[in-house]
């Protein structure tokens, strides 16, 4: 039997809701900075047409923001009809090569940011990096290349400013006013960012939401966020509508969110209309667990997620293929997601699909991807020369795409 012939579970057609997909791999969120302030570029089209192209069933974009939250980094914006020109384009790119795609929101980074930047967040904890919960990998680059370590400037953040209740609400909104422009370009669903430490995440956990409002404190407090956010988007985008979530299994630092609970606040969500679960892991402080150096580390927080949940779970940061196929013929997830894994070959899908998985250039963990977004500028990979440079490769433009003639008709 080939290779090809083996690995058959990730390239079984898949459904979420109403939404068919091609298979079981889909493309992770990942900044890229190749968007010119809110504005999508053809650069950025190209970069998720090529992963569409060579066969992605599912793509999730990085996060993006319905409204602005004075005093906070926050993504991109997507809170007018002006924006959604440009992400229609990019839609009808990823749906002409066969893909469907989802647009991820999130209302700003929270208290993860460098000293020296202002921002604000549930409560006013500063963020501190333990050193050893660095990845390994990463530090060994760095040694070997002379480089500053990619975590120097954030070792040390911001005492953030504690947000209002306007603020809070207006941070709800957020997820609600981007949703419906993500409905109306022709997306095919929303994902709310609460993982990795950032704002949204900041209000489950007991370690980063010392609040004694309702926002805060007990279990229901702390989940109050997410729930009235879940709630505003679908009163926005209807019950057909695909709403899914990226959230950390396990937040792995002392007093934080563990998977039992996660898993908990999973459940009141999927019986409030939430569709799917993209887990991931960590925050900036357990860095080791949110980049991690190694296969299949969130394996364990998804076979949890799956005994408690009856909607699907995605999980990202499995690079070999056979331990992907394996995770999914042993039910531990629903799908695979690939990250930079897909940042090193962008034809990892296609080249598994061929019985050519000895051909993939493998991703080394350098985190020369996430050194460039730190600088400020547009992601390029140590072991891939063309990532960044996908506009110039006439391939990955629509018109050579099986089905360019496939129009979106939005309701009027």
């Amino acid at each position: 039997m080939s290779e090809a012939a083996k690995l058959e579970k990730m390239f079984e057609p898949f459904k979420i809701k109403d939404v068919e997909l091609r298979n079981r791999l889909a493309m992770a969120p990942l900044r890229t900075h190749f968007m010119s302030e809110s504005s999508v570029t053809e650069q950025l089209i190209a970069y998720f047409a090529e992963r569409a192209r060579l066969g992605v069933g599912l793509i999730v974009t990085f996060p993006v923001s319905g409204a602005v939250i004075p005093g906070m980094p926050q993504p991109p914006l997507l809170n007018s009809p002006l924006h959604v020109r440009g992400w229609n384009e990019l839609v009808e790119t990823i749906h002409a090569f066969g893909a469907k795609l989802v647009i991820q929101v999130s209302p700003g980074r929270g208290r993860q940011v460098p000293k020296g930047l202002p921002t604000k967040a549930p409560s006013p904890l500063p963020m501190r990096i333990p050193p050893e919960n660095l990845p390994a990998k990463c530090r060994e680059f760095e040694e070997r290349r002379k480089l500053p370590s990619v975590w120097a400037s954030i070792m040390e953040g911001e005492t953030p400013q504690e947000m209002t209740i306007d603020e809070i609400v207006i941070a709800e909104d957020s997820y609600a006013i981007a949703a419906q422009l993500i409905k109306r370009c022709g997306a095919d669903g929303v994902e709310l960012h609460f993982a990795h430490g950032y704002l949204g995440y900041s209000f489950l956990s007991p370690r980063t939401n010392i609040r004694n409002d309702q926002y805060g404190g007990s279990f229901e407090n702390r989940i109050r966020f997410l729930t009235n956010a879940l709630a505003k988007v679908r009163r926005e985008v209807g019950d057909s509508f695909v709403v899914g979530i990226r959230i950390s299994g396990d937040e792995h630092m002392p007093g934080g969110l563990g998977i039992e609970e996660t898993s908990r606040m999973l459940k009141i969500a999927e019986e409030k209309g939430l569709d799917y679960v993209h887990l991931t892991d960590g925050c900036f402080e357990a860095a080791k667990w949110y980049v991690p150096d190694e296969d299949g580390t969130m394996l364990v927080e998804a076979e949890v997620l799956k005994k408690v949940l009856s909607i699907p779970v995605i999980t990202p940061s499995i690079h070999d293929p056979v331990s992907a196929e394996r995770a999914l013929k042993e039910g531990k997830t629903d799908m695979v997601s690939l990250g930079r894994a897909l940042l090193a070959d962008s034809a990892w899908v296609k080249k598994v699909k061929e019985g050519q998985a000895n051909k993939i250039v493998k991703c080394i963990r350098c985190l020369t991807c996430l050194r460039r977004i730190r600088a400020g500028l547009s992601i390029r990979c140590e072991v891939n020369p063309n990532l960044g440079a996908e506009r110039y490769n006439p391939e990955n433009h629509r018109l050579n795409a099986p089905h360019k003639k496939v129009l979106y008709y939005p309701e009027v």
